[in-house]
Parts: structure tokens; sequence; C-alpha cells
């Protein structure tokens, strides 16, 4: 496949994703928005999350278990349940921010999105590897948060740790619509596709390569 056939499974593959409900339930607008950019698609991306996870530390994938996720926020009565089922190891609540992952196909577009996400608060952000699908940029944020759990809290001490957990997450969230924004102020004539349906009813992007 060539690279623009690459962008276009990537896009029916995101639409179909959001159709079924697995796709992060308030991002679909900003993959959107890089998209519509010619040179840029993305992949495997994330509005930010938190997570509870059962590990000896908190970043070992070997025997660990995410046992909460939730895109949107936690809830007092998330931590106290989730708490209260047990643990192998340790509980861990993690914190994400946004991460993004987008392939350009020029250097120049893989610059100018670095550009674009530094300018919004994406400061570790870089170019990861190149490949048939492109130049791949990893823009990631510095919110972060993670913290043990133990298995005794008072009521004030959950309610404190859900309510800066959330702080955190939203934060993340923040960040994130300011690149959206910066994203569509950066769009023009020259540098921007349309996304539609075509005659059967299947989504194309639309390009003027002249």
């Amino acid at each position: 496949m060539d690279w623009y056939a690459y962008k276009q499974k990537a896009w029916e593959r995101i639409l179909r994703d959001k159709e079924i409900g697995y796709l992060d339930p308030d991002i679909f607008d900003v993959l959107e928005t890089f998209f519509k950019r010619k040179d840029t698609y993305t992949q495997s991306s994330c509005s930010g999350r938190i997570t509870i996870v059962d590990a000896e530390l908190p970043w070992e994938r070997k025997n660990s278990s995410v046992i909460y996720k939730n895109h949107l926020g936690i809830t007092v009565e998330d931590l106290i349940t989730t708490i209260s089922k047990g643990k192998v190891w340790n509980l861990w609540l993690i914190v994400q921010g946004p991460i993004f992952h987008a392939y350009t196909r020029t250097q120049e577009e893989a610059w100018e999105i670095l550009k674009i996400a530094r300018s919004v608060g994406f400061k570790h952000s870089g170019i990861l590897t190149v490949n048939e699908k492109g130049i791949l940029v990893e823009l990631r944020t510095g919110v972060k948060m993670v913290h043990l759990l133990k298995q005794n809290y008072t009521e004030e001490e959950i309610v404190d740790l859900v309510n800066v957990a959330n702080k955190v997450l939203r934060k993340g969230k923040e960040k994130m619509q300011k690149l959206k924004i910066a994203l569509e102020n950066s769009l023009n004539s020259d540098n921007s596709v349309e996304l539609r349906e075509n005659s059967e009813r299947k989504s194309q992007i639309q390009y003027n390569l002249s």
C-alpha cells in the first residue's frame, strides 16, 4: 500500500471503532482534525484515562492486570469497590494524560505537528521511527499521576484522592482540546483534505493533489 492507502485504512478503522463503542468517548473530534491534514493520520491514540492496576510495580506488564479503567473519571464508589475486591500484588492508581501517535508523509509535516503540539503543552513529544506507514510522531504531555493505594481510607482521604485524580485527568483533557484548536487553526486550503461519504455511503478522504 502507498501512504494514502494507509491513511484511508486508518480512517475507516476509527469510524468502525466509533460505531461499535471501542473508541475513547471524547477523542473522535481530535482525531478527525488530524485526518483533515493532508499529510497526517493517527493510530493507537488515547484521550487520557484513569486506571487501577494490580502489579508489583506500576510500570510492569508481566504478572499485572488492569482492574479498573475509565477515560472520563473515577467516583468514590468506583474506588471503594475496586479496593474491596482485594489484590495479588499492589494496587496502583494511575492517571495518564492524552497520547497521540501521528504518522506523517513528509519530514516537514512531522516537524510542523511537533511545533503545534509543543506550543499547547505536549512537551514530551518526538519522532519515534520511520517505516512504510510514514514518520511516526508521538505526542505526550507531562500530565501523570501514580499513587500506591492502601486498603483502608477515611472518608475524607478517599474523597480527596478521587478529586485529585479527576483534576489531573481534566488537566490532560484541557491540553487535548487546546491541541484540537491549534490543529484547526493551522488548516488551510494547501494542507487540508475533505472527509466525506461517497455514493456507496463509505467514508472517503478527498485529496486535491494538484
